[in-house]
């Protein structure tokens, strides 16, 4: 028979305790951490609601209570605790709202994305190479590209680093407007006529220094790496774009029609 304890039978709460003593590089209170913000992201603690005492949840998980002090203190710096003294810690942020970036699946809902996004950017770099070999794997580019680096920018907080590539013969034509403008939109705006395919492949990484310092988050944070290509007529690419954004910020939405049989 089991038990409920703080929302968990003691099954499931040996499974995580286990889990927490695993050999990891990991810290056991970013461990705890990450533990106790899937409760919150799950909803197990509403907005409003007062959790465990700091003991109990040491005593939960089987750590010392210097180990979920640490885990609390990264909780309240990120917004979603705040601890009262003589009162208890209560969930002052909804960490299910994390996931506020919708990843676009087709060209309209791509440009309507960065249309009403209302995103400002931060320049790191631009100049004029040929594509980088590992971009589009198994396949030879020939020709110059104009790229940019930038920081993008969304209600004060960074939420995705870019470098895109636009031919050489378009950027040409209008330099000024790459250079100040998000580059999508000047590619439909002036471009349209010459654009027959795009596509896009996502794959998960991890933060390195680099992306950490850049979008605000941890080194070892899960990344999404979206790789975007627009081809002309004659297939070949005249835009091509590596973007990552924190995890933490993306969901996915596909519709699909189902016919009754």
């Amino acid at each position: 028979m089991s038990f409920h304890l703080s929302g968990l039978t003691t099954e499931m709460t040996e499974g995580v305790n286990s889990t927490l003593r695993e050999q990891s590089r990991l810290p056991l209170s970013l461990k705890v951490k990450y533990t106790l913000r899937g409760r919150l992201e799950r909803g197990e603690w509403p907005v409003g609601t007062c959790i465990p005492r700091l003991e109990d949840l040491a005593t939960e998980y089987g750590v010392s209570r210097a180990t979920v002090r640490a885990a609390l203190d990264e909780l309240e710096r990120e917004g979603l605790i705040e601890r009262i003294r003589g009162k208890g810690t209560f969930v002052i942020g909804d960490a299910a709202k994390g996931h506020w970036l919708m990843l676009p699946t087709d060209w309209d809902t791509w440009i309507n994305h960065i249309e009403t996004l209302n995103a400002v950017f931060t320049s790191l770099g631009s100049g004029v190479a040929s594509l980088p070999a590992g971009l589009v794997p198994n396949e030879t580019t020939t020709g110059n590209y104009w790229w940019t680096t930038r920081v993008n920018w969304s209600d004060g907080r960074p939420y995705s680093i870019s470098t895109v590539h636009v031919c050489e013969r378009f950027w040409q034509q209008q330099r000024d407007d790459f250079e100040s403008s998000p580059v999508l939109l000047v590619l439909k705006r002036q471009f349209s006529n010459e654009l027959d395919h795009a596509e896009q492949m996502l794959t998960v990484r991890i933060a390195d220094a680099v992306m950490a310092r850049q979008l605000q988050i941890e080194i070892g944070m899960p990344v999404a790496r979206v790789v975007r290509l627009i081809r002309n007529q004659a297939g070949e690419i005249v835009y091509a774009a590596r973007v990552l954004y924190p995890a933490n910020y993306l969901y996915i939405r596909n519709d699909f029609g189902l016919r009754s049989r």
